[in-house]
């Protein structure tokens, strides 16, 4: 039969290489090893043939032909001698029918979690996509919209860039391909495991694992890899005598600049600088203050005077969800914790120093075509470089931001409303903007000796200078600053 018309045509899945001689023969040499009860059967309908297990089957006993997901190869009859032997063994212990044939289709026919379900990396990615944006800002709690330029740079950042690590996108969830991307070297060269990408790439496989029928396998194989990031960036710290030297010399050699374009931008720049370190803010979120030269009225009628007002000695901020630049689309831009009001470190002296009473917050626009993430990170970017051409002590822009934490502790402003007045935890403010060190910590303690002192420590000191304690003066004093009734 080695002329390929008188090839029967056979059934099952796979190719078909072998040749029926080879098939047939093999059919004849093993299908005697199936154990009593359950046998092969090859069956022809019309010029088509098919393997079957034949056995008496439940719940009626009656001995009939079964598929068993066999392909009429060789290796078709060894695998079905398999299937034979597991169909004994299975109806000898399993005693209800819809419970044996439940197994059936899961052993003998495949017919498992997995193949019920294929679903290939692009349905899976479209999926958390769709789920991302049906969610709600983690630090604001506001819905999350394709119209907010910065929930499509947030989608991007911390989704799309490990999507794209994949290179086929049709394939189904596999640990190879998980592998692949999960160890993809960094381009800067440096180490990838401990990296912030290593963490970050893991939890999105971790993702991706759950939506996938494999899921089971895919997250043993990831439980055992240590995700946990060791390597971080070092954080950047200035004191605020270097802070106002720096600030100082910056204002002065600004006025030299004889372009009067780049000399107002430098005093806008610095104007920034100032805000950041008074009021404890990243530079765009100082892009969404709503009261710098025009009061604001709450929706209770509250009314909070404009930064520039000189009558307003609170000099409270008030932020607005969105900076006052958008997108080529008009999209608008948020800021990372939402809008709130925040009130300056209470030094007065700096707060006049660094001329935040005359606002000059600097114009900012971006090319056209960016990414999102551009576009978010411009304000900030722009900021980075301008103080670097300033020859700034530090670059990074929380540098800023923890120089206003250490004055709000060195002023005794508890660290809840320090955190709450940057927009976050006292968790995070512990762990993210605490300055360490014995410089900060004198810096700390030179402020703690001017703050108010306990009662007793006030009566005894007092005592010590000869006051009389007891002369209705000093009752009259002590009970106005300590509340005594």
């Amino acid at each position: 039969m080695s002329n390929a018309t008188d090839t029967p045509t056979v059934g099952g899945k796979g190719n078909y290489d072998e040749s029926y001689a080879r098939f047939l023969k093999a059919y004849q040499d093993f299908k005697g090893e199936c154990p009593k009860g359950v046998t092969l059967k090859l069956q022809k309908t019309g010029a088509r043939y098919n393997l079957l297990l034949q056995f008496k089957q439940p719940p009626t006993g009656k001995r009939l032909p079964k598929t068993a997901n066999l392909e009429c190869t060789p290796q078709g009859v060894i695998d079905g001698v398999r299937k034979a032997k597991l169909v004994s063994e299975a109806l000898g212990t399993i005693t209800s029918a819809s419970e044996f044939w439940d197994w059936y289709d899961a052993t003998i026919l495949g017919k498992n979690q997995i193949e019920d379900n294929l679903i290939t990396y692009r349905e899976i990615f479209q999926q958390l996509e769709d789920e991302y944006f049906a969610g709600c800002n983690r630090n604001t709690g506001r819905p999350r919209s394709r119209d907010i330029v910065s929930d499509l740079s947030s989608y991007e950042t911390t989704k799309g860039i490990y999507f794209r690590l994949f290179p086929n996108w049709d394939e189904y969830p596999s640990w190879e391909s998980f592998k692949a991307m999960l160890y993809i070297p960094l381009q800067n060269g440096e180490q990838l495991v401990g990296s912030k990408t290593f963490r970050e790439r893991y939890y999105i496989l971790k993702a991706i694992a759950e939506k996938s029928p494999n899921k089971d396998h895919l997250l043993k194989q990831l439980e055992p890899i240590n995700a946990k990031q060791t390597q971080f960036k070092k954080k950047q710290r200035i004191g605020i005598d270097a802070f106002k030297d720096w600030w100082y010399s910056a204002k002065q050699e600004a006025y030299t600049v004889k372009n009067p374009q780049h000399q107002s931008s430098r005093h806008s720049w610095l104007w920034v600088t100032g805000m950041a370190v008074m009021y404890g803010l990243r530079p765009t979120e100082i892009a969404a203050a709503v009261n710098l030269t025009k009061p604001f009225v709450t929706e209770d009628g509250v009314i909070i005077k404009a930064l520039s007002d000189p009558d307003n000695q609170d000099n409270y901020l008030v932020l607005g969800d969105y900076v006052y630049f958008t997108d080529a689309e008009g999209r608008k831009v948020s800021i990372k914790t939402g809008g709130r009001i925040v009130a300056p470190i209470p030094s007065p002296e700096m707060f006049k120093l660094l001329e935040l009473k005359q606002p000059l917050l600097p114009e900012y626009s971006h090319k056209k075509g960016v990414q999102p993430r551009s576009i978010i990170g411009g304000f900030d970017k722009k900021f980075t470089n301008i103080i670097f051409s300033m020859k700034c002590p530090v670059t990074q822009k929380y540098a800023f931001r923890r120089l206003y934490n250490l004055l709000g502790e060195k002023y005794g402003l508890p660290i809840e409303l320090r955190a709450r007045l940057m927009g976050h935890s006292t968790i995070v403010n512990e762990s993210k903007y605490k300055t360490k060190g014995i410089d900060a910590t004198l810096e700390v303690l030179d402020g703690c000796s001017k703050l108010p002192i306990p009662l007793n420590v006030a009566i005894e000191r007092l005592t010590a200078l000869g006051v009389d304690i007891d002369s209705s003066e000093a009752k009259l004093f002590l009970g106005v600053i300590y509340q005594i009734d």
